[in-house]
């Protein structure tokens, strides 16, 4: 268990100031988050296989590809104002 003089010095490294009502709310803390720790080191898991995930099952959302018929480059490039061997030109946006 930390004790009171333990905050007291952990608090003078970091340079901050408590008083002692604040120094006995974070051991009061302290000591609640140890029993709520105690109570989930004490759930058996003997015969839990671990994961790596939260969830057994990796769900992907994303649609399967499916192939599609795309436009000819050389209609595209036929279709531009200018191009330049396998792309189109435009005029200078940036100064």
């Amino acid at each position: 268990m930390k004790d009171k003089k333990y905050y007291e010095e952990l608090a003078q490294d970091s340079m901050l100031r408590f008083s002692d009502a604040e120094i006995e709310e974070i051991v009061a803390k302290q000591e609640d988050l140890k029993k709520e720790f105690a109570k989930v080191l004490k759930i058996d898991t003997t015969n839990v296989k671990p994961l790596f995930y939260p969830y057994d099952d990796i769900h992907s959302y994303l649609r399967e590809d499916e192939e599609t018929t795309t436009i000819d480059q050389k209609k595209i490039l036929s279709n531009a104002p200018t191009s330049e061997g396998d792309f189109v030109t435009i005029k200078k946006v940036v100064k």
